[in-house]
């Protein structure tokens, strides 16, 4: 159900669009990847699957983590431990180089680290769990419900983009995985361009992208404080794809809220529709 306050409104010929969250379902991505290495972990050496996924994530958040220059890196990219364990960050600007070299080294100590925790040292099951997170988190990309119908409907006579942060090489996968590519008009990636949500020249960049201007421009996306403030400091209005947490954040005229992505199209034509 949207919930939303009047305003002036007109037709939204430039839709940016978020991706993780919006479109694709990254959290089940992220647990059938490491659902399946303890799958592989399990096959090998008898350790119970979920237990070694749960070890694993946990693992990797430590090492991610433990490393104090990765901090910044992750607040302004948008990157997170799982994006490391499986992207190899192609296409990146330099200030990701440190990053880029590291990967090897965090894979290897990241799996092997999490096999000791049940008393296995063995580096072919090391690379092999390694492999299968790789490989699911690569293939195994899906829409949200209503997505692609959403993307769909849109595209048939609006200008998409979609506005990410994340490792280029992953999003740009997911969407040629997904189906969504030959769907929009282009993709600004936060890794590839230098900055990220809510910083507000990825809005304006995404915006000019689809040769359009903010003031017939939208954003959609599932995160207030990357999609929404990022949309607000371009002054252009938001869809947030909320669920319950709309219900902690102040009302404010230019963000219509929605509880799944099945909900943005008629929030959209609602909004329109709606006196000025």
């Amino acid at each position: 159900m949207a919930r939303s306050a009047a305003g002036p409104v007109r037709r939204r010929e430039v839709v940016i669009l978020d991706l993780d969250g919006t479109l694709t379902d990254e959290h089940g991505n992220v647990e059938r990847a490491f659902t399946a290495a303890g799958e592989v972990a399990h096959k090998h050496a008898g350790i119970d699957a979920g237990r070694f996924a749960e070890a694993a994530r946990a693992t990797a958040q430590q090492a991610w983590w433990d490393e104090a220059w990765i901090d910044p890196l992750s607040d302004a990219f948008g990157l997170s431990a799982w994006d490391g364990l499986s992207e190899d960050f192609t296409g990146t600007v330099p200030a990701l180089d440190q990053l880029r070299s590291w990967l090897p080294d965090l894979r290897r100590h990241v799996w092997s680290l999490a096999l000791q925790e049940f008393g296995i040292s063995n580096a072919r099951l090391t690379a092999a769990v390694g492999d299968t997170y790789i490989r699911h988190r690569h293939e195994d990309v899906r829409l949200l419900p209503g997505a692609a119908e959403l993307v769909e409907q849109l595209g048939r006579d609006r200008r998409l983009v979609i506005l990410s942060n994340g490792p280029a090489d992953g999003q740009r996968r997911k969407l040629a995985v997904s189906g969504l590519q030959d769907l929009v008009l282009d993709a600004v990636i936060s890794t590839e361009v230098g900055f990220a949500k809510p910083d507000p020249r990825a809005v304006a960049l995404a915006v000019h992208r689809a040769g359009g201007n903010t003031d017939v421009a939208i954003v959609i996306g599932d995160t207030y404080d990357r999609d929404v403030l990022g949309a607000l400091a371009c002054h252009v209005p938001a869809i947030w794809i909320c669920g319950q947490e709309g219900q902690t954040r102040p009302a404010n005229s230019s963000v219509t809220a929605v509880d799944s992505t099945g909900e943005v199209l008629g929030a959209l034509q609602a909004l329109e529709e709606s006196p000025g």
